[in-house]
């Protein structure tokens, strides 16, 4: 009877221990709805929706490894899975309809596709598109004041002033800084934080100076996929952009190719 005891003992201790181990991981969904009309416009046309039924949409890491794909069944998909939650990480969701950043972390995600991608559900998504939709208001904001501007000053038979241009840009650059900044400090715990910081640097000059920018902020923004990723893209760019400049065209001298070729055998 005792070694019995001991025996339930053994197994009660041995499943709250299996318990503890699989609570690190949490679920994870990612539904997708889609509702598209026959024709969407684009400029002053409109263009036929492609057939999406039974096409596949994907998700990919920054390698452009896929990671998962579901098909589109029912102008719905669905993405299923486990992480940590401390494991959140960015991914790219592609489609047909093009592409967008995705947070996969813990909870049910929600794809909305009509025809822009929007993604909700989650803490991260959730101020990713906040964020976006921020800075999208900014920028038709800014855009109608500049054309109501500009249409005002050609009434008169004048043109904008190239400094009013540039007090407008400035004004413009600090009030997008300004909400990058608010949501940086409001998602410190979640991957919209490093998202907000790419987007406030995304317009440095340089790799180095996007790396020198970085050191204003903790380690844990610093070594975030999305910002290493930033910086590896960048680099990668100059990189590039040496290579392109150290090529030389021979037609420049007036040397063709095959000419080139040609003496280099004899």
């Amino acid at each position: 009877m005792k070694l019995n005891h001991h025996l339930t003992l053994f197994a009660a201790v041995a499943s709250l221990c299996a318990l503890c181990a699989c609570s690190g991981e949490k679920p994870y969904t990612i539904t997708g709805n889609i509702d598209l009309p026959e024709q969407i416009p684009y400029g002053d046309t409109l263009i036929d929706v492609p057939e999406f039924e039974g096409t596949w949409v994907y998700l990919m890491d920054f390698e452009n490894q896929l990671l998962d794909s579901a098909q589109i069944t029912g102008n719905t998909f669905k993405f299923t899975g486990k992480i940590k939650k401390k494991d959140a990480y960015f991914v790219h969701f592609a489609s047909l309809f093009g592409s967008s950043l995705l947070v996969i972390e813990p909870g049910d995600i929600e794809v909305f596709i009509n025809p822009d991608i929007t993604i909700s559900g989650t803490p991260s998504n959730d101020a990713m598109s906040d964020i976006d939709a921020a800075l999208e208001n900014l920028n038709a904001d800014t855009y109608e004041y500049l054309a109501h501007l500009t249409d005002s000053m050609r009434a008169e038979g004048k043109d904008l002033p190239e400094d009013e241009q540039m007090k407008i840009a400035d004004e413009f650059s600090t009030a997008m800084n300004n909400i990058l900044d608010s949501a940086y400090h409001a998602n410190r715990g979640n991957q919209a934080g490093a998202y907000a910081v790419v987007m406030r640097n995304m317009y440095v000059e340089s790799a180095d100076a996007f790396e020198e920018a970085m050191k204003a902020y903790p380690e844990e923004i610093r070594n975030n996929d999305l910002v290493q990723t930033n910086l590896r893209m960048m680099r990668q760019y100059e990189m590039f952009q040496q290579e392109e400049q150290h090529t030389i065209d021979p037609s420049l001298f007036g040397i063709e190719e095959g000419d080139a070729i040609e003496s280099e055998s004899k």
